[in-house]
């Protein structure tokens, strides 16, 4: 299942922890304080393929 996600996602990988730790904190930062209500999604693009 997870090569066959990793191969239908437009960045041709999957995620790691890392990744969704580094959205985590960006979301934490201040660096966020003017975002609201958004759907994040870190996923590789495989969203948008509409599976």
């Amino acid at each position: 299942m997870m090569r066959s996600h990793a191969n239908r996602a437009p960045l041709g990988r999957n995620i790691d922890q890392s990744e969704v730790g580094g959205a985590a904190l960006f979301l934490a930062s201040d660096l966020s304080s003017a975002i609201t209500g958004e759907i994040m999604y870190v996923d590789c693009g495989y969203n948008i393929m509409g599976f």
